[in-house]
Order: structure tokens, then C-alpha cells, then sequence
């Protein structure tokens, strides 16, 4: 995992942020049979990170915090 930094960035990078956040949220929803799944932190800018690199597997565990319920995290 990389560190964290500051970063300013323009209003539109954000809204894309946010779509990804979403899109990987339903898509792990569906697949896994979650109601609820959290992405924290800057797990949005990795994904897109690997996006931008190409990358095509990204290995991450889905944390289970209850019967429906979990977080992803990239290992």
C-alpha cells in the first residue's frame, strides 16, 4: 500500500473518484451477495492507479463485518 499524501486536485478528478468508488462497490455487491460493501481511504486513486498502469489483477480480500456486510481492502 503507498503512503498518503496532499494533493489538490480538480473538482472533476474527484467526481471520477467517486464513480469508481461506486461502480467497484456494485459490482463486488452483486459477485459476492453483500448489501452493504465500504471502500475506505484511498482505495479509489489504487484502483484507478492500476487502471491507468494496465494492471489486470488486483489482489484484495473482502473483510467481513457482519452476514451482509464488509469492507474491501487491497492486499
Amino acid at each position: 500500500m503507498g503512503k498518503t499524501i496532499q494533493l489538490r486536485v480538480d473538482e472533476s478528478l474527484q467526481e471520477v473518484l467517486e464513480r469508481i468508488r461506486k461502480e467497484v462497490a456494485l459490482d463486488m455487491k452483486r459477485k459476492y451477495g453483500l448489501n452493504e460493501i465500504t471502500l475506505h481511504g484511498t482505495l479509489a486513486s489504487q484502483i484507478l492507479a492500476a487502471k491507468i498502469r494496465r494492471q489486470k489483477f488486483l489482489n484484495f480480500r473482502i473483510r467481513r463485518i457482519g452476514l451482509n456486510k464488509g469492507i474491501l481492502e487491497l492486499i
